[in-house]
């Protein structure tokens, strides 16, 4: 409302009143009878056409030249504007920096016109998305707003179109690119962070009546996700339902009918696994089968049998499940789409798969960092691969795993095939080093692994340059492959099927490489052969694996990264966490 004095009328109403009588006819002035009531009727239209009618009881009284005494004039002002005009003032005092804030922009975008407060039905169409935080692994209660009732225009209905918006723009950018950063719950994370617009994507969406559609679409395209936000659903309604049974005791469970536990095992069983929960009395072999796909959709040994392990596997609570999903659905938030064609290790399946098109052409089994070095989650980029690569020995790796060996045996390097690169008077094995006196915070040389059938890189490499400085490469050690748990490596991941990987990095196909890669070999020297166009490579964590057919399978937490995870989920503040272990922890194997 705006309050105008008489004196402000007269003040005001001189002007007018000389423009209003010059768009009057001289005739109909002279005419008798012209009265001050006329003057008030053509003031009055032509205060509807210059100003719309803002402050016209305002100005009448002066146009009509009244000499009322002084007194205060009540006039309403349009409540979308008075609501417009607060939103504008409380954004610009709220902001730090505005120009950069998504709440600011998204009012801007909109000349700080309200998004909500005229439209019961959008209102609905979001409290409604945000009390369904829950389907995406996110807490209702980080969404909570309460309903506006007969909200008044300006400041009050100001406030709540503010912190509607805001909680919609923060509940889209969790679903959309996650409700943590990775950096902020591990110290080992550096991956590319999903392109998205929010303030442009909810303008969009408010301008165009798509608001329910922007809403579906808020979650990653990825498939994977979308089968564990199901999957999630499920499991939560396991554990509401008071879970599975638990298996008692560590001792195999024999399979012939005669261990009293068989029948919970076969109930167990039936809850994860629609094809046998569909049989009535399942034979011994119906059981075996069934524990076999529990085995082979959980990354175990899929031998049958239920042992210690595989009871320990089976006693895991519904509801951890259900938060391993939720943790797995945020990495998955992390990222962006996936090119066409993509390189992607799974640290906790100890597994690397080529994909194209989304389909793999190739899997292989891994060897992982093992936990005092564990293999970080990082994206890059494959630029060539290295034939007969020498190994450029991480000082960190020389200070803590070599150096104890040299203080030892000062030819331990050439009993290695390795030298030091920047020894001084051409001393190449550091024999002349007195290495007693080096301490691991200030090693000054840097060492190499000569190319030959015993280094550590084996025959080939892939080289995908990263702060991390971990790679794709053989190894002459093949018998690690043949172990359960792979968990051996500084940090780089050895591939056992290197040499078709290596081809489909070249050629997209496994084999029409090979010539090429094995003619490089023969020569025993290094080559760096380029590729055509990077290969995107991706370490990932995956513990909560949706199959093709809806089923979910779980890993081992090697690292323990789920639990800070599900904490910060929870809006716990942690601190960044340094995943390696201790600088004392040796390897047992000199390796990358």
């Amino acid at each position: 409302m705006f309050r105008v004095t008489a004196f402000t009328q007269q003040a005001a109403g001189a002007g007018f009143y000389r423009r209003v009588m010059k768009r009057i006819p001289s005739v109909a002035r002279r005419k008798a009878g012209f009265f001050p009531a006329m003057i008030l009727s053509r003031c009055s239209a032509y205060m509807r056409r210059t100003i719309g009618g803002v402050f016209t009881a305002a100005v009448l009284a002066s146009c009509a030249g009244l000499n009322a005494p002084p007194k205060t004039a009540i006039v309403q002002q349009d409540p979308a504007t008075l609501t417009q005009a607060s939103l504008k003032q409380l954004l610009s005092r709220q902001m730090a920096s505005p120009q950069r804030d998504p709440l600011f922009v998204f009012y801007g975008k909109r000349d700080f016109r309200s998004a909500w407060s005229g439209d019961a039905h959008a209102r609905e169409i979001a409290r409604s998305a945000l009390a369904r935080a829950h389907e995406q692994g996110l807490r209702d209660t980080d969404y909570n707003l309460s309903k506006a009732t007969a909200l008044r225009p300006g400041a009050e209905a100001a406030q709540y179109d503010i912190a509607l918006t805001g909680t919609v723009l923060r509940y889209a950018r969790d679903v959309r690119t996650g409700r943590v950063r990775p950096q902020d719950v591990y110290g080992d994370a550096e991956l590319p962070s999903p392109a998205f617009d929010v303030a442009e994507a909810l303008t969009q969406a408010l301008s165009t009546g798509q608001l329910a559609d922007f809403f579906v679409r808020l979650p990653p395209s990825h498939p994977e996700y979308r089968a564990l936000a199901a999957a999630l659903v499920r499991y939560r309604g396991i554990a509401e339902r008071a879970g599975w049974p638990v298996l008692s005791g560590s001792k195999e469970i024999a399979l012939d009918g005669k261990d009293a536990r068989l029948k919970t095992l076969t109930q167990r069983l039936s809850i994860e696994d629609a094809e046998f929960a569909a049989v009535t009395r399942p034979s011994r072999d119906q059981i075996r089968d069934a524990v076999k796909r529990f085995q082979g959709r959980n990354g175990l040994a899929a031998d049958g049998r239920v042992g210690g392990g595989m009871i320990a596997a089976l006693n895991i609570s519904a509801a951890t499940r259900a938060e391993q999903i939720a943790v797995n659905m945020e990495r998955w938030r992390w990222l962006p789409p996936f090119e066409d064609r993509y390189v992607a290790v799974n640290v906790p399946d100890e597994s690397v798969a080529f994909m194209r098109d989304g389909e793999a052409l190739l899997t292989s089994r891994v060897v992982v960092g093992r936990k005092g070095s564990p293999t970080p989650l990082t994206r890059s980029e494959v630029t060539s691969v290295v034939v007969n690569p020498p190994w450029n020995i991480p000082g960190d790796i020389a200070a803590r795993d070599l150096l104890p060996q040299l203080k030892r045996n000062p030819n331990f390097l050439a009993s290695r095939n390795m030298v030091v690169t920047n020894a001084p008077g051409g001393d190449r094995f550091g024999r002349k080093i007195d290495w007693k006196k080096i301490t691991p915070a200030e090693f000054p040389y840097a060492i190499q692994q000569l190319p030959g059938p015993a280094t550590a890189l084996g025959s080939l490499m892939l080289d995908s340059p990263n702060d991390f400085d971990v790679y794709l490469h053989d190894t002459p050690n093949k018998k690690l492959f043949d172990l359960t748990e792979r968990e051996v490596s500084n940090g780089c991941v050895r591939v056992q099927r290197i040499f078709p990987l290596a081809s489909l990095a070249l050629t997209d196909d496994p084999m029409q490489g090979m010539g090429k890669l094995n003619a490089a070999l023969k020569t025993r020297e290094t080559q760096r052969i380029a590729l055509d166009a990077p290969l995107p490579v991706y370490f990932l964590y995956w513990t909560a694996v949706a199959n093709a057919d809806g089923a979910v399978g779980f890993r081992p937490d090697r690292y323990g990264r789920d639990a800070p995870l599900i904490a910060a989920l929870k809006g716990a503040h942690l601190p960044t966490r340094k995943m390696a272990g201790s600088d004392a922890e040796v390897a047992e194997e000199l390796s990358p």
